[in-house]
């Protein structure tokens, strides 16, 4: 699926991260790019992604984490295919990929940050 056809919910709890990465999508052309500041308002959002659309999910955010937020997503059918981003460890990142994919989820990858375009487009788009 070309970017420009699909959907983006990027997931963050950090308001200048967020919309940095809501920049760098709009930059490479994807269509649509929605915002939730934590994983109540992913939740709450979910019913605006269709598959081919992405999530892309901060572990670290206060109340419900990324990882739980993956969780209850792996619970909906038809739901999107996701990007874990994080600051955290690589051991965490590669434990938290792993268990969404336990989950049935589909994971496009997971990535450190600071996210940048070619990192995003790495995972959007595989060569």
């Amino acid at each position: 699926m070309r970017l420009a056809e699909r959907t983006v919910l990027v997931v963050e709890d950090h308001e200048f991260q967020r919309r940095t990465i809501r920049q760098i999508l709009s930059n490479l052309g994807v269509g649509s790019v929605l915002e939730a500041a934590d994983g109540e308002a992913a939740l709450a959002r979910l019913h605006e992604l269709t598959e081919g659309d992405v999530l892309v999910c901060d572990l670290d955010m206060p109340g419900m984490d990324g990882v739980e937020l993956l969780r209850l997503v792996a619970l909906r059918t038809g739901g999107p295919s996701i990007v874990i981003a994080s600051g955290l460890s690589a051991e965490v990142l590669a434990a938290a990929e792993l268990r969404a994919r336990a989950d049935g989820l589909t994971v496009l990858g997971a990535v450190r940050k600071p996210l940048t375009a070619r990192r995003l487009l790495g995972v959007l788009q595989p060569t």
